[in-house]
């Protein structure tokens, strides 16, 4: 009767043991496909920096402008100075026409290049200082846009943004209370927004 007591708590044993090796062995493989993906998105967003790069150098009006470009899950900002507005147009056009990028981001300031933080009039430095909160408008409104067509239940809806001063405005019509928070809540997410204006987006 002993004999068969520890018999089965040696089963027991066993079995619980097998459980914890089958959970260990499964957290790696999770991790292992999280960092696959994460690597993967990398190499794709370094692939189309690339390719933007490549065709603003091989453009006409954009080869002479020296524009820094950054990608990051498909969204590309573009960071610089050019020359005239009609180059600034110019350079999102191309970024936009490679293959993968969901949404450019136009941060060029339109301006003389040779000009810097030392030698620029207070008016000048006024004017750029302003050029630069807009950007950073352009840039949440971007992201913002980015992250819902990122989403399942949102991508298909016609939701606008826009952002003033950090404050996210969003408006439209969504089939759902649900999705209009998940909405709001994705906005609220993103990096710089400092509120969300939802009072125009509608449930039905």
């Amino acid at each position: 009767m002993k004999s068969v007591k520890k018999r089965h708590r040696y089963y027991r044993g066993v079995v619980v043991a097998t459980g914890f090796l089958a959970v260990a062995a499964i957290n790696p493989l999770h991790t292992a496909v999280a960092a696959e993906r994460s690597a993967t998105q990398r190499v794709d967003d370094a692939a189309i920096t690339a390719q933007v790069k490549t065709r603003l150098l091989a453009d006409e009006v954009t080869r002479s402008i020296n524009i820094n470009v950054d990608t990051e899950a498909g969204v590309v900002t573009l960071r610089g100075t050019a020359p005239t507005a009609e180059a600034k147009a110019k350079a999102e056009q191309v970024a936009k026409s490679v293959e993968g990028v969901q949404v450019v981001a136009n941060s060029l300031i339109v301006g003389d290049s040779s000009m810097n933080p030392q030698t620029v009039t207070a008016k000048a430095k006024e004017v750029a200082e302003e050029g630069e909160h807009a950007a950073g408008d352009a840039w949440i409104t971007t992201k913002v846009k980015a992250q819902l067509l990122a989403d399942s239940d949102i991508k298909g809806l016609d939701i606008n943004v826009s952002t003033k001063d950090g404050v996210v405005t969003l408006a439209g019509m969504v089939p759902s209370k649900m999705v209009r928070d998940k909405a709001i809540s994705i906005a609220k997410g993103v990096k710089g927004v400092k509120s969300v204006n939802s009072d125009a987006l509608k449930a039905k």
